[in-house]
């Protein structure tokens, strides 16, 4: 793969990683947004861009990239109890997210999950920033 393309597709994976960090962090500041259609949404898409755009770096033929894109696509696909129901992935809630009943989604109740537990969404977070900033480095390096 072509020196160009690499740098696009990490750039890319660091945007979508970063945005993903940003609506936590918004999450975090706002609990009540684990409820509002439209955080939901904005969650769901990003969450679908951030999943394939892990698959992409995966693809790249650069050893970290491929592994930080594994550990971020494992977290959308590592299933998470709720208190409401059976054990589902962030993957799974996003696929079945219906705007119109939000509050009783999947994904709503796992950002609820994460507003009832905010030193280990906390620590979610800085692990997501972690691999950010290994991204960077990956990125310089590439340059």
């Amino acid at each position: 793969m072509e020196r160009n393309e690499k740098k696009k597709v990490c750039s890319t994976f660091k945007h979508d990683l970063e945005q993903f960090v940003t609506n936590v962090h918004e999450l975090i500041d706002d609990a009540g947004l684990s409820t509002k259609r439209e955080f939901l949404e904005k969650i769901a898409y990003d969450v679908n861009q951030l999943y394939e755009s892990s698959i992409q770096v995966q693809k790249i033929q650069d050893e970290e990239a491929g592994e930080i894109g594994a550990i971020v696509q494992n977290i959308f696909v590592q299933t998470l109890s709720i208190k409401t129901k059976e054990r589902v992935s962030i993957k799974k809630a996003v696929e079945s997210f219906e705007p119109e009943k939000e509050t009783e989604s999947d994904l709503s109740f796992i950002m609820r999950e994460y507003v009832s537990h905010p030193e280990t969404t906390k620590s979610f977070v800085r692990e997501l920033e972690l691999l950010s900033d290994e991204v960077d480095t990956i990125l310089r390096h590439i340059a």
